[in-house]
């Protein structure tokens, strides 16, 4: 997978991670699907089920736990939505990789959601 490099360097590719920890993990799309969400996404002419990323079950629950519809992790994509309504694919690509860091998911690597492992 190659991800924008919004500083004018060429693409940076992040290689495939074949080892996870033992455990549970599920994954975590990187782009919403809450309806509200999915729709700008899809208007932007992003694919939501193309970026999944495989996270710890716990820290999957805790993301999306409380508050509005999806938890910490929704509420941080709608606030970044209402200041950047017009936001290019980019820009969302930007603030996605920020997100990550922020929320600290560290997992396997980012693939289409029917994806198989390894593939």
């Amino acid at each position: 997978m190659v991800f924008p490099n919004w500083n004018g360097a060429a693409g940076w590719v992040v290689p495939p991670s074949r080892w996870l920890t033992a455990g549970r993990w599920e994954k975590h799309h990187i782009f919403p699907q809450a309806r509200d969400l999915a729709e700008w996404f899809r208007d932007r002419g992003l694919r939501i089920h193309d970026y999944t990323l495989p996270i710890p079950r716990d820290l999957h629950q805790r993301i999306h736990k409380g508050g509005e519809s999806g938890g910490a992790w929704n509420r941080a994509w709608r606030e970044f939505r209402l200041r950047n309504e017009n936001a290019s694919p980019e820009e969302i690509f930007k603030h996605a990789g920020e997100l990550i860091y922020r929320f600290q998911l560290m997992g396997g690597p980012i693939r289409a959601y029917h994806s198989k492992p390894g593939t």
